[in-house]
């Protein structure tokens, strides 16, 4: 509570026009930046510490980008960490606004003013017009702190012997049983719309799989070599209404790796062989059959 507002309550910012959740979007994403002393900003946010607040800008970023419910506390966040980030060099990053973003000064001002009179009054609590939703919708994905994220990285690398290389294949021992699926069709798509749906179809099929081999309420992690880990509920993802994919199972760029808590079971992508290593039962039986329907297999290990 901030005096008597209740700033976990949900509310409705669908009010918001596509390039005013943009420039928001734009403007807590300036927060996984690593230079700079900002420490004080933190806590300004709502968080314990700079660590926290970077581990929490990819659910912002998605929340209002598909124009979420959100709580009144991160409403807050999102506007002052977009206040911050563009008119101050002090705790922002004003001088690199406009090659950041896109967004000239000019144009930054008159969405900015729109925003902050469209929303301020619910932050505050004094717009009667805001909906009460009841309870916030459980997510589907959460960042797991970058400080933590070593206790999933470690057992990982010493279960599946993980050695990175962008010339020696394949790149973890495959356990039994696993198939690891040919994406180079996809990867040699004639166009880009023919390889987003290539992409699309290869998620798709996976969570399908997923949410028919899990119990409901199962979480997995989903490590991204050097950058960010998640936790993934399957079910919740399969529900909402805007599904966006925090990291995908295709590996358009670098490794992504889906894992059940015990790691037995999951996914490994490989960006550069351009295969999908699919681990475990019952996921071999269910989503290999669904994915060699029209892609080749690459290896076997039963």
């Amino acid at each position: 509570m901030i005096g008597s507002v209740d700033m976990d309550a949900q509310v409705d910012l669908a009010g918001l026009t596509p390039v005013e959740r943009e420039l928001l979007r734009l403007g807590v994403m300036q927060w996984t930046r690593l230079e700079g002393s900002k420490d004080v900003v933190t806590g300004l946010l709502d968080y314990s510490d700079r660590s926290e607040l970077r581990s929490d800008v990819a659910r912002l970023a998605g929340l209002i980008a598909t124009a979420s419910p959100m709580s009144r506390r991160d409403c807050r966040r999102l506007l002052l960490a977009t206040e911050l980030a563009f008119a101050s060099e002090t705790l922002g990053w004003s001088r690199d606004w406009s090659p950041d973003t896109g967004f000239a000064d000019r144009d930054t001002i008159t969405v900015l003013r729109s925003v902050q009179e469209k929303i301020a009054g619910i932050i505050h609590g004094g717009d009667d017009r805001v909906a009460e939703l009841g309870p916030a919708v459980q997510p589907a994905w959460s960042p797991i702190s970058m400080d933590a994220d070593d206790a999933y990285w470690t057992p990982f690398r010493q279960r599946f012997d993980f050695r990175p290389s962008m010339h020696s294949w394949p790149a973890i021992t495959e356990p039994a049983p696993s198939v690891t699926v040919d994406l180079s069709p996809i990867f040699a798509a004639r166009s880009h719309p023919e390889f987003t749906a290539g992409v699309a179809a290869v998620n798709s099929l996976t969570l399908l799989a997923l949410a028919r081999v899990l119990e409901p309420g199962t979480s997995l992690v989903v490590l991204d070599w050097q950058h960010q880990t998640y936790r993934f509920w399957p079910h919740r993802f399969a529900c909402q209404p805007d599904p966006q994919w925090q990291m995908d199972v295709f590996p358009n760029g670098d490794y992504y790796i889906f894992l059940t808590e015990d790691m037995n079971t999951g996914t490994f992508g490989h960006p550069w062989e351009q295969t999908l290593c699919v681990f475990g039962e019952p996921l071999v039986s269910t989503l290999i059959p669904m994915l060699t329907s029209w892609l080749p297999v690459q290896r076997t290990n039963r």
